[in-house]
Protein backbone atom coordinates (compact mmCIF):
# COMPACT_ATOMS: atom_id res chain seq x y z
CA UNK A 1 0.00 0.00 0.00
CA UNK A 2 2.40 2.46 0.94
CA UNK A 3 4.57 1.33 -2.43
CA UNK A 4 1.58 2.30 -4.14
CA UNK A 5 0.42 5.86 -2.09
CA UNK A 6 4.54 6.99 -2.81
CA UNK A 7 4.14 5.44 -7.06
CA UNK A 8 0.76 8.36 -7.01
CA UNK A 9 2.63 11.15 -5.21
CA UNK A 10 5.57 10.21 -7.53
CA UNK A 11 2.93 10.48 -10.79
CA UNK A 12 1.65 13.51 -9.35
CA UNK A 13 4.40 15.36 -8.40
CA UNK A 14 5.98 14.55 -12.46
CA UNK A 15 2.61 15.67 -14.06
CA UNK A 16 2.96 18.83 -11.61
CA UNK A 17 6.56 19.28 -12.83
CA UNK A 18 6.01 18.71 -16.69
CA UNK A 19 2.69 21.46 -16.68
CA UNK A 20 4.91 23.89 -15.65
CA UNK A 21 5.32 26.69 -17.81
CA UNK A 22 9.36 26.66 -17.89
CA UNK A 23 11.95 29.01 -19.38
CA UNK A 24 15.47 28.22 -20.13
CA UNK A 25 18.74 30.19 -19.31
CA UNK A 26 22.09 29.64 -20.51
CA UNK A 27 24.47 28.77 -17.83
CA UNK A 28 27.96 30.58 -18.56
CA UNK A 29 31.11 30.05 -17.04
CA UNK A 30 31.62 31.13 -13.17
CA UNK A 31 27.69 30.99 -12.59
CA UNK A 32 26.28 28.92 -10.03
CA UNK A 33 23.08 27.94 -8.33
CA UNK A 34 22.79 30.93 -5.73
CA UNK A 35 23.94 33.82 -8.50
CA UNK A 36 21.52 32.36 -11.19
CA UNK A 37 19.17 32.65 -8.33
CA UNK A 38 19.78 36.04 -6.95
CA UNK A 39 19.94 36.80 -11.05
CA UNK A 40 16.51 36.15 -12.40
CA UNK A 41 14.39 34.81 -9.63
CA UNK A 42 11.77 37.19 -7.55
CA UNK A 43 12.89 35.91 -4.63
CA UNK A 44 16.27 34.39 -4.50
CA UNK A 45 15.88 32.47 -1.45
CA UNK A 46 13.55 30.21 -3.60
CA UNK A 47 16.65 28.80 -5.29
CA UNK A 48 16.26 24.97 -3.76
CA UNK A 49 12.78 24.95 -6.39
CA UNK A 50 15.28 24.43 -9.43
CA UNK A 51 16.60 21.04 -7.96
CA UNK A 52 13.29 19.91 -9.17
CA UNK A 53 13.30 20.72 -12.18
CA UNK A 54 17.35 19.89 -13.24
CA UNK A 55 19.43 17.37 -13.01
CA UNK A 56 22.60 18.95 -11.33
CA UNK A 57 25.91 17.60 -10.31
CA UNK A 58 25.38 18.91 -6.72
CA UNK A 59 22.63 20.67 -4.48
CA UNK A 60 25.26 23.29 -3.21
CA UNK A 61 23.72 26.28 -4.58
CA UNK A 62 27.88 28.06 -4.03
CA UNK A 63 29.79 24.94 -6.70
CA UNK A 64 30.04 26.46 -10.30
CA UNK A 65 27.78 25.17 -12.71
CA UNK A 66 28.69 22.87 -15.63
CA UNK A 67 27.42 24.53 -19.20
CA UNK A 68 24.20 23.79 -19.27
CA UNK A 69 20.44 25.00 -20.07
CA UNK A 70 18.79 25.92 -16.86
CA UNK A 71 15.12 25.40 -16.99
CA UNK A 72 13.16 27.92 -14.91
CA UNK A 73 9.63 28.10 -13.97
CA UNK A 74 8.38 31.40 -15.29
CA UNK A 75 6.33 32.51 -12.40
CA UNK A 76 9.66 32.55 -10.28
CA UNK A 77 11.36 34.99 -12.79
CA UNK A 78 11.45 38.62 -12.41
CA UNK A 79 9.71 40.51 -14.83
CA UNK A 80 12.12 42.17 -16.93
CA UNK A 81 13.90 38.94 -17.30
CA UNK A 82 10.98 36.63 -18.96
CA UNK A 83 11.13 35.61 -22.38
CA UNK A 84 8.66 36.43 -25.40
CA UNK A 85 7.64 33.80 -27.39
CA UNK A 86 7.54 33.47 -31.33
CA UNK A 87 3.84 32.37 -31.95
CA UNK A 88 3.61 33.02 -35.77
CA UNK A 89 6.28 34.34 -38.55
CA UNK A 90 5.86 34.10 -42.14
CA UNK A 91 8.40 33.50 -44.73
CA UNK A 92 12.51 34.87 -43.68
CA UNK A 93 12.58 35.44 -40.50
CA UNK A 94 15.90 35.47 -38.76
CA UNK A 95 16.75 36.10 -34.94
CA UNK A 96 20.11 37.54 -33.17
CA UNK A 97 20.55 36.23 -29.68
CA UNK A 98 22.43 38.52 -27.48
CA UNK A 99 26.12 38.95 -27.60
CA UNK A 100 26.17 36.31 -30.91
CA UNK A 101 27.04 37.92 -34.11
CA UNK A 102 25.45 35.18 -36.26
CA UNK A 103 21.89 35.52 -37.70
CA UNK A 104 19.50 32.21 -37.55
CA UNK A 105 16.29 31.07 -38.95
CA UNK A 106 13.34 31.02 -36.32
CA UNK A 107 11.34 28.08 -35.39
CA UNK A 108 7.91 28.28 -34.22
CA UNK A 109 6.69 28.64 -30.66
CA UNK A 110 10.42 29.25 -29.98
CA UNK A 111 11.83 30.87 -26.60
CA UNK A 112 12.96 34.74 -27.15
CA UNK A 113 15.01 36.60 -24.64
CA UNK A 114 15.81 39.80 -23.49
CA UNK A 115 17.97 41.86 -25.59
CA UNK A 116 17.46 39.40 -28.52
CA UNK A 117 17.23 41.09 -32.14
CA UNK A 118 14.15 39.78 -34.74
CA UNK A 119 14.65 40.75 -38.48
CA UNK A 120 12.00 40.22 -41.37
CA UNK A 121 12.82 40.16 -44.92
CA UNK A 122 10.66 41.29 -47.47
CA UNK A 123 6.95 39.56 -47.63
CA UNK A 124 7.82 38.13 -43.73
CA UNK A 125 5.85 38.71 -41.18
CA UNK A 126 6.93 37.85 -36.94
CA UNK A 127 4.01 37.91 -34.36
CA UNK A 128 5.63 38.06 -30.54
CA UNK A 129 3.58 37.07 -27.52
CA UNK A 130 5.54 38.49 -23.87
CA UNK A 131 4.81 36.36 -21.11
CA UNK A 132 3.59 39.95 -19.57
CA UNK A 133 0.98 40.00 -22.19
CA UNK A 134 2.25 42.52 -24.24
CA UNK A 135 2.13 41.57 -28.54
CA UNK A 136 4.36 42.66 -31.23
CA UNK A 137 3.48 41.90 -34.93
CA UNK A 138 6.96 42.76 -37.10
CA UNK A 139 5.84 43.64 -40.71
CA UNK A 140 8.44 43.13 -43.53
CA UNK A 141 11.85 44.61 -43.69
CA UNK A 142 11.69 45.51 -39.98
CA UNK A 143 14.71 45.27 -37.42
CA UNK A 144 13.51 45.42 -33.69
CA UNK A 145 15.68 44.26 -30.23
CA UNK A 146 13.27 42.75 -27.39
CA UNK A 147 13.67 44.43 -23.76
CA UNK A 148 16.95 46.06 -24.48
CA UNK A 149 18.38 45.68 -21.34
CA UNK A 150 20.18 49.59 -21.57
CA UNK A 151 16.32 51.02 -21.96
CA UNK A 152 14.82 50.59 -18.94
CA UNK A 153 10.75 49.79 -19.37
CA UNK A 154 10.74 49.08 -22.76
CA UNK A 155 9.34 46.21 -24.13
CA UNK A 156 10.73 46.44 -28.18
CA UNK A 157 13.36 48.94 -29.80
CA UNK A 158 12.22 49.24 -32.87
CA UNK A 159 15.44 49.63 -35.50
CA UNK A 160 14.17 50.11 -39.08
CA UNK A 161 10.26 49.00 -40.82
CA UNK A 162 7.16 48.99 -39.13
CA UNK A 163 5.23 47.05 -36.35
CA UNK A 164 2.05 46.92 -34.55
CA UNK A 165 1.97 46.98 -30.83
CA UNK A 166 -0.66 45.97 -28.23
CA UNK A 167 0.51 47.43 -24.94
CA UNK A 168 3.94 47.35 -26.25
CA UNK A 169 6.34 50.41 -24.31
CA UNK A 170 8.32 50.76 -27.22
CA UNK A 171 11.24 53.45 -28.51
CA UNK A 172 12.55 54.40 -31.51
CA UNK A 173 15.79 56.25 -33.26
CA UNK A 174 13.67 59.54 -32.27
CA UNK A 175 10.68 58.67 -30.17
CA UNK A 176 9.18 56.69 -27.30
CA UNK A 177 6.13 55.43 -27.35
CA UNK A 178 3.80 54.11 -23.88
CA UNK A 179 0.71 52.94 -23.81
CA UNK A 180 -2.00 55.11 -21.34
CA UNK A 181 -4.83 51.97 -21.27
CA UNK A 182 -4.56 48.54 -20.74
CA UNK A 183 -6.32 47.81 -24.65
CA UNK A 184 -4.09 50.45 -26.45
CA UNK A 185 -3.17 48.83 -29.80
CA UNK A 186 -0.83 51.37 -32.24
CA UNK A 187 1.56 50.86 -35.45
CA UNK A 188 4.61 52.55 -35.53
CA UNK A 189 7.06 52.93 -38.79
CA UNK A 190 10.30 54.69 -39.09
CA UNK A 191 10.96 55.90 -42.54
CA UNK A 192 13.89 56.52 -44.83
CA UNK A 193 14.61 60.11 -43.11
CA UNK A 194 14.25 58.29 -39.17
CA UNK A 195 11.01 60.03 -38.98
CA UNK A 196 8.89 58.11 -36.61
CA UNK A 197 4.76 57.73 -37.61
CA UNK A 198 2.33 56.36 -35.12
CA UNK A 199 -1.20 55.07 -35.48
CA UNK A 200 -3.67 54.77 -32.53
CA UNK A 201 -6.55 52.13 -32.98
CA UNK A 202 -7.28 51.59 -29.54
CA UNK A 203 -6.88 53.11 -26.33
CA UNK A 204 -4.22 56.24 -26.47
CA UNK A 205 -0.87 56.46 -26.20
CA UNK A 206 1.78 59.14 -25.30
CA UNK A 207 4.61 59.89 -27.52
CA UNK A 208 7.98 61.52 -26.45
CA UNK A 209 10.72 63.10 -28.08
CA UNK A 210 13.11 65.98 -27.09
CA UNK A 211 11.36 66.14 -23.42
CA UNK A 212 8.19 66.92 -25.14
CA UNK A 213 4.82 64.67 -24.19
CA UNK A 214 1.33 64.44 -26.97
CA UNK A 215 -0.98 62.02 -26.42
CA UNK A 216 -2.42 60.38 -29.04
CA UNK A 217 -5.95 58.82 -28.83
CA UNK A 218 -7.62 56.48 -30.88
CA UNK A 219 -8.06 57.29 -34.32
CA UNK A 220 -5.44 59.62 -34.40
CA UNK A 221 -1.68 59.29 -35.87
CA UNK A 222 1.24 61.94 -35.25
CA UNK A 223 4.75 62.01 -36.41
CA UNK A 224 8.47 62.66 -35.02
CA UNK A 225 11.11 63.68 -37.12
CA UNK A 226 14.12 63.81 -36.48
CA UNK A 227 15.42 66.23 -33.11
CA UNK A 228 12.16 67.56 -32.87
CA UNK A 229 8.87 67.14 -31.02
CA UNK A 230 6.29 65.15 -31.61
CA UNK A 231 3.74 67.16 -34.14
CA UNK A 232 0.00 67.18 -32.24
CA UNK A 233 -2.65 64.61 -33.03
CA UNK A 234 -3.99 64.19 -36.93
CA UNK A 235 -7.47 63.18 -37.01
CA UNK A 236 -7.56 60.09 -39.36
CA UNK A 237 -10.45 60.35 -42.32
CA UNK A 238 -13.12 57.91 -41.69
CA UNK A 239 -13.55 54.56 -42.95
CA UNK A 240 -15.32 53.88 -46.22
CA UNK A 241 -18.67 52.78 -45.60
CA UNK A 242 -20.59 49.02 -46.62
CA UNK A 243 -23.27 49.49 -49.00
CA UNK A 244 -25.29 46.81 -50.76
CA UNK A 245 -25.13 46.99 -54.87
CA UNK A 246 -22.59 47.87 -57.01
CA UNK A 247 -20.55 49.78 -54.59
CA UNK A 248 -18.85 48.36 -51.63
CA UNK A 249 -18.39 50.56 -48.46
CA UNK A 250 -15.45 50.35 -45.74
CA UNK A 251 -17.26 52.06 -42.25
CA UNK A 252 -19.64 54.11 -41.17
CA UNK A 253 -19.91 57.80 -41.56
CA UNK A 254 -17.51 58.45 -44.88
CA UNK A 255 -18.25 59.33 -48.49
CA UNK A 256 -15.81 57.13 -49.64
CA UNK A 257 -16.90 54.00 -51.45
CA UNK A 258 -15.37 51.19 -53.17
CA UNK A 259 -16.66 51.39 -57.07
CA UNK A 260 -16.34 49.27 -59.79
CA UNK A 261 -18.55 50.56 -62.53
CA UNK A 262 -18.12 51.27 -66.24
CA UNK A 263 -14.73 49.02 -65.75
CA UNK A 264 -13.35 51.55 -63.62
CA UNK A 265 -12.05 50.81 -59.78
CA UNK A 266 -12.06 53.80 -57.34
CA UNK A 267 -12.60 55.12 -54.12
CA UNK A 268 -14.33 57.96 -54.91
CA UNK A 269 -14.82 60.96 -52.81
CA UNK A 270 -11.24 60.69 -51.58
CA UNK A 271 -8.67 63.34 -52.63
CA UNK A 272 -4.88 63.27 -53.14
CA UNK A 273 -3.16 63.88 -49.42
CA UNK A 274 -2.36 68.10 -48.93
CA UNK A 275 1.39 68.58 -48.26
CA UNK A 276 2.14 67.79 -45.12
CA UNK A 277 -0.26 65.60 -44.60
CA UNK A 278 0.84 62.34 -42.49
CA UNK A 279 0.04 59.88 -45.27
CA UNK A 280 3.16 61.86 -47.29
CA UNK A 281 5.44 60.28 -45.58
CA UNK A 282 5.04 56.14 -46.76
CA UNK A 283 6.27 55.12 -49.77
CA UNK A 284 3.95 54.28 -52.69
CA UNK A 285 5.42 51.20 -54.38
CA UNK A 286 4.48 49.30 -57.58
CA UNK A 287 4.56 46.46 -59.80
CA UNK A 288 3.05 44.74 -62.63
CA UNK A 289 1.08 46.57 -65.41
CA UNK A 290 -1.19 49.33 -65.21
CA UNK A 291 -4.30 48.65 -65.79
CA UNK A 292 -6.22 45.70 -67.02
CA UNK A 293 -9.68 45.17 -68.87
CA UNK A 294 -13.46 45.31 -67.42
CA UNK A 295 -14.62 43.54 -64.69
CA UNK A 296 -18.10 42.65 -63.87
CA UNK A 297 -20.05 45.80 -61.95
CA UNK A 298 -20.91 43.67 -58.90
CA UNK A 299 -19.46 44.80 -55.73
CA UNK A 300 -17.19 43.10 -53.09
CA UNK A 301 -18.79 40.64 -50.58
CA UNK A 302 -19.03 43.40 -47.76
CA UNK A 303 -17.94 40.29 -44.99
CA UNK A 304 -15.05 40.47 -47.68
CA UNK A 305 -14.18 44.14 -46.33
CA UNK A 306 -14.79 43.41 -42.58
CA UNK A 307 -12.32 40.94 -42.65
CA UNK A 308 -9.67 43.34 -44.63
CA UNK A 309 -9.70 45.79 -41.83
CA UNK A 310 -10.82 47.52 -38.83
CA UNK A 311 -12.74 50.83 -37.91
CA UNK A 312 -9.41 52.37 -35.90
CA UNK A 313 -7.94 51.93 -40.04
CA UNK A 314 -8.45 54.57 -42.45
CA UNK A 315 -7.54 53.60 -45.98
CA UNK A 316 -4.52 55.22 -47.76
CA UNK A 317 -4.30 52.42 -50.18
CA UNK A 318 -5.31 49.19 -51.92
CA UNK A 319 -3.78 46.47 -53.32
CA UNK A 320 -5.00 44.77 -56.22
CA UNK A 321 -4.18 41.41 -57.57
CA UNK A 322 -6.01 39.50 -60.59
CA UNK A 323 -5.26 35.73 -61.66
CA UNK A 324 -6.45 33.30 -63.85
CA UNK A 325 -7.26 30.78 -61.33
CA UNK A 326 -8.61 31.45 -57.43
CA UNK A 327 -5.78 29.57 -56.05
CA UNK A 328 -3.83 32.85 -57.22
CA UNK A 329 -0.76 31.10 -57.56
CA UNK A 330 0.38 33.66 -60.10
CA UNK A 331 -0.74 36.87 -60.83
CA UNK A 332 -1.65 38.79 -64.69
CA UNK A 333 -1.76 42.11 -62.25
CA UNK A 334 0.08 42.77 -58.83
CA UNK A 335 -0.19 46.72 -57.71
CA UNK A 336 -0.85 49.32 -54.96
CA UNK A 337 -2.72 52.12 -56.38
CA UNK A 338 -3.48 55.05 -53.66
CA UNK A 339 -6.67 55.72 -52.45
CA UNK A 340 -7.27 58.39 -55.15
CA UNK A 341 -6.05 56.71 -57.71
CA UNK A 342 -9.03 55.64 -60.24
CA UNK A 343 -7.80 52.57 -62.46
CA UNK A 344 -9.04 52.29 -65.97
CA UNK A 345 -9.86 48.53 -66.48
CA UNK A 346 -10.21 48.34 -69.96
CA UNK A 347 -7.34 47.34 -72.31
CA UNK A 348 -4.34 45.30 -71.09
CA UNK A 349 -5.32 41.55 -70.77
CA UNK A 350 -6.92 39.34 -73.82
CA UNK A 351 -10.36 38.56 -73.58
CA UNK A 352 -10.90 35.92 -71.18
CA UNK A 353 -12.51 35.13 -67.40
CA UNK A 354 -10.52 36.09 -64.73
CA UNK A 355 -10.26 36.86 -60.69
CA UNK A 356 -9.93 39.47 -58.57
CA UNK A 357 -8.91 40.03 -55.11
CA UNK A 358 -8.53 43.43 -52.86
CA UNK A 359 -6.53 44.43 -49.65
CA UNK A 360 -6.71 47.63 -47.99
CA UNK A 361 -3.75 49.33 -46.65
CA UNK A 362 -4.04 52.22 -43.37
CA UNK A 363 -2.20 55.10 -43.65
CA UNK A 364 0.85 53.75 -42.04
CA UNK A 365 1.28 51.26 -44.67
CA UNK A 366 -0.21 48.20 -42.93
CA UNK A 367 -1.90 46.06 -45.03
CA UNK A 368 -5.17 44.27 -44.63
CA UNK A 369 -6.24 40.35 -45.36
CA UNK A 370 -7.22 39.90 -49.32
CA UNK A 371 -10.46 39.55 -50.24
CA UNK A 372 -12.03 36.69 -50.56
CA UNK A 373 -11.17 36.10 -54.62
CA UNK A 374 -14.54 36.78 -57.17
CA UNK A 375 -14.61 36.17 -60.94
CA UNK A 376 -14.06 38.84 -63.30
CA UNK A 377 -14.64 39.23 -67.32
CA UNK A 378 -12.21 40.55 -69.22
CA UNK A 379 -13.20 41.57 -72.87
CA UNK A 380 -15.98 42.29 -75.61
CA UNK A 381 -19.23 41.41 -74.29
CA UNK A 382 -18.62 41.87 -70.46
Amino acid sequence: MEKILLGLLLAFSAASVSAEELQTVTVRPGDTLWSISNTYLKDPKRWNELLKYNRLPSADPSIALPGMQLRIPVRLIKEQYRAARLVYFLNDVLFRRSGVSDWKGVAMNMDLYKDDTLRTQAAARADVRFYTGQVLNLYPNSMAVLRPPEDKDTDVKLLAGAMRGLRSRVITPGARITPKTRDTEFGARITDDLTTMVQVYRGKADVEAQGRHVEVPAGFASEVKMDMAPSRPVKLPPMPELEDGSRTGLAAGSAARLSSEGGVVSLTDVRAPKAGAVSEALPRRTSGSSGLPAQDAKGMDPGDIVKMVSVGNPVQAYHLQVSRTPAFTSTVLDKEYQSYDKIDLNSVLPPGEYYMRVALIDLLGFEGKFSAPRPIRVGAGR
